[in-house]
């Protein structure tokens, strides 16, 4: 064989192998290139859960502020409105005899409080009595049945209960409103049933 033909057939082999060689490369770079597209699929769910996390606390916020918000009723100070109710007892008329006498009456009120805590004390007093009905308005008139005395009660929630001059006083307040009832007995003998609605003055 001449020596050109053998110099050709090694160009020709060598040529083999460089292709063969740069082919190589290229199936490698596919690989590595494959692993990158894998690993961005491994992570999205971790700097997700996270950001998310903190969003849901952020609601917590506002309930402590509704719970430092909540203060004690303030019924010290002055309050005045008006007052009705009635005044039951047992009547002796030498005309008729013995009878059950129901009188109604309507006033005005003043309350003057002061509150330490959730105690309060001070003094409530009726003007301005008048009868409204009864069978003996005359009788009804000599009652009068318009004192009231000391005030001792307690708040609780949005109202307070107590006594005032011996019966029993239960009521809700606002920051300028108050209303309630009065119930109880006098002496054991007459029984008082009565409301009150007022304002702070």
């Amino acid at each position: 064989m001449p020596v050109s033909a053998l110099a050709e057939e090694k160009k020709s082999s060598e040529q083999k192998k460089k292709t063969e060689k740069a082919k190589k490369p290229i199936v490698k770079k596919t690989q590595t290139s494959e692993k990158k597209k894998l690993k961005p699929g491994l992570q999205p769910f971790t700097p997700k859960t996270k950001a998310e996390e903190p969003a849901k606390t952020k609601p917590d916020k506002p309930e402590l502020k509704t719970k430092s918000s909540t203060a004690t009723l303030d019924l010290a100070g002055k309050w005045t409105g008006i007052a009705t109710w009635s005044a039951a007892f047992d009547y002796y008329d030498p005309n008729i005899g013995s009878y059950r006498e129901v009188c109604m009456y309507q006033g005005s009120f003043e309350m003057v409080l002061n509150q330490n805590g959730n105690s309060v004390t001070g003094n409530a007093a009726l003007g301005n009595v008048a009868v409204t009905q009864g069978r003996n308005m005359d009788v009804c008139a000599e009652g009068g049945f318009s004192t009231l005395g000391a005030v001792n009660a307690k708040v609780f929630g949005s109202g307070f209960s107590g006594t005032v001059g011996g019966l029993n006083i239960k009521g809700s307040v606002t920051s300028d409103l108050i209303s309630g009832k009065v119930s109880g007995s006098l002496g054991g003998e007459v029984s008082i049933d009565g409301q009150f609605k007022g304002n702070r003055s």
